[in-house]
């Protein structure tokens, strides 16, 4: 897979290479009119042609110093002598000396100018490998560590993640199938732009064109060969004869605006301000009253600086619909959502997060200051006036700097997890690590919600258990089992050996979570499933609070099976 702007120009170079049927169209063609009008346009857009080979386009691209263009005369880089395939280094002996060296290759590209220049790729070609890999493209190491890009080979891309946490495809690849298809390596504008003005460099096109009809070609002759200045950074030397020509030259792209990048890259480092804010409807504590206050922090003060202003603090809460996180439950492999924090990828995070007794969720407008512009709309869209004060637990961390003597039953149950995992029993593992940051409260009216959090659990928790090793345990209390036993009926056997004087065991807990996955989850549009949605909230008044119940359930069977085992978490 890559962008559809690089397979664009996959299919540009393809339609002009197509040679014309039409002998005067064909005339026409072999003076590579469309071929440098594509440069030319392609100079100006935002996927740059840094390597193309087509039936009949040949384009290759370094970056070299702009010093050493000045100096040098452009007419000398017409001589160029360059392609992706040229090994940068090699080991050499011989000529009276006893050792061997490495060479490297510094004045092979035919101008002192181009020899100066720094090589962007590298196609490199597995020698005795038959796979369809065995030719790639490598990226200079220097310019995939400063634009922070990885190889992603499901998307033929070197890649990041944006300020949204999307991945986006920063240098893509399309390696030629057959013999008249089309290879090519684009790099984002944007991207290298900031890398060519910050290093001093300009991005050099080396281009071939040789047209033709390869079958009936005799030579090229004695013709002249004209040398065409298009502008003063972009000249070919052609020579044209009979129905074959080439078009062989040099094109100079430099940095749109390098002033203009330098100082936005300055700024970005520096922190200043070049980013939009959104405002919400908030509690100003400092003024008790409930009013708009901007996430700008020329807006908001706080406590050290209180005394030289009337602002409203930064740590005013700001209160949401619960339906606000529904965005990042939904999106796992994106976002992160954990007890009081939410992160998305290595893009932004919002920390303080909590949801209030009135089922809102709140957080601070100093942390949602760093949202980026369009994520604070996300959130501004489900603002609300406060219905609750904020929750107990956060007034505790966050106003006291205490920590909280009480903690829902969920954070219970994951501690017991953990410790299982750091102690590696033997009849139970973590199946996922991600897990341990999933089967969060359910917030919403969402049925959907409830079910999947339940879902979670029942992954975390039930299919961490190993039937094969409650078997064996089984086995050595000389205890029987069907084979048709699943893993809570196993542990209730073992809980009941251990412990006969009590009698038989439910592990009602787990055994509500299996119920629930598989009448509301697994079979989401039944009439049992809504059934045992409506009694959940008939007896719990809403889904956090059923979720919370079960959890306790669950935290009890989690005791259980360890004293059954002798482990203590």
């Amino acid at each position: 897979m890559t962008t559809y702007a690089h397979k664009k120009i996959v299919e540009t170079i393809a339609g002009i290479d197509r040679a014309p049927d039409d002998p005067a169209a064909f005339k026409e063609w072999i003076r590579a009119g469309k071929h440098l009008a594509f440069l030319q346009s392609n100079a100006a857009s935002d996927e740059t042609v840094v390597s193309a080979s087509g039936p009949y386009t040949f384009v290759y691209s370094i970056a070299v110093p702009l010093e050493a263009l000045v100096s040098d005369n452009l007419e000398d880089l017409l001589n160029w002598s360059a392609d992706p395939f040229t090994s940068i280094a090699s080991y050499v002996s011989g000529g009276g000396r006893d050792t061997m060296w490495i060479e490297r290759k510094k004045d092979h590209r035919g101008s002192r100018a181009l020899d100066a220049g720094v090589d962007l790729i590298f196609c490199r070609t597995f020698e005795g490998w038959s796979g369809p890999d065995r030719t790639y493209f490598e990226v200079n190491q220097e310019y995939t560590h400063l634009s922070g890009i990885h190889w992603r080979p499901e998307r033929s891309a070197y890649c990041r993640f944006d300020d949204n946490g999307d991945l986006v495809d920063i240098v893509s690849v399309a390696l030629r199938e057959k013999r008249d298809s089309v290879s090519l390596v684009t790099f984002t504008w944007p991207e290298l732009e900031e890398y060519l003005s910050i290093a001093g460099y300009a991005l050099v096109r080396m281009f071939d064109f040789t047209l033709l009809h390869y079958g009936n070609f005799g030579g090229w002759g004695d013709g002249t060969e004209d040398v065409v200045w298009i502008s003063g950074k972009f000249l070919y030397r052609q020579k044209v004869a009979g129905n074959a020509a080439y078009t062989r030259g040099i094109q100079i792209i430099l940095p749109r605006d390098a002033k203009t990048i330098s100082g936005h890259i300055s700024a970005r480092w520096s922190g200043a301000p070049t980013r939009e804010y959104a405002a919400f409807i908030a509690q100003d504590w400092r003024h008790n009253q409930v009013r708009e206050i901007s996430t700008d922090p020329a807006a908001t003060t706080n406590y050290f600086e209180a005394n030289e202003n009337d602002l409203a603090f930064e740590l005013s809460p700001v209160f949401f619909r619960p339906e606000v996180l529904s965005k990042y439950k939904t999106d796992r492999e994106k976002y992160t959502v954990a007890d009081r924090e939410i992160q998305c990828r290595t893009a932004w995070t919002l920390r303080a997060y909590d949801v209030n007794d009135a089922g809102q969720v709140f957080a601070y407008i100093v942390y949602l200051r760093s949202l980026p512009y369009a994520e604070q709309l996300h959130w501004k869209s489900y603002n609300e006036a406060p219905k609750a004060p904020i929750s107990e637990r956060a007034f505790v961390n966050d106003f006291k700097g205490e920590f909280v003597s009480f903690i829902h039953p969920r954070a219970e149950m994951l501690s017991i997890i953990r410790s299982w995992r750091d102690k590696d029993f033997g009849w139970w593992t973590l199946r996922d690590e991600e897990l341990l940051d999933r089967a969060n409260p359910p917030i919403s009216s969402s049925k959907d919600e409830w079910a999947d959090a339940i879902m979670d659990i029942s992954k975390l928790v039930v299919e961490g258990f190993v039937v094969k090793s409650l078997r064996a345990a089984l086995d050595t209390l000389a205890n029987t089992y069907s084979a048709n036993d699943g893993s809570i009926a196993l542990l209730e056997k073992i809980a009941a050996a251990k412990n006969p004087v009590e009698g038989p065991l439910k592990l009602e807990g787990l055994r509500t979570v299996q119920f629930i996955r598989s009448k509301v989850k697994g079979h989401a549009g039944g009439s049992e499933g809504k059934t045992i949605a409506q009694d959940a909230l008939a007896k719990h008044g809403t889904y956090a609070d059923h979720f919370k119940y079960l959890c306790t359930l669950v935290v009890d069977d989690l005791r259980r099976i360890e004293a059954a085992f002798g482990a203590q978490s």
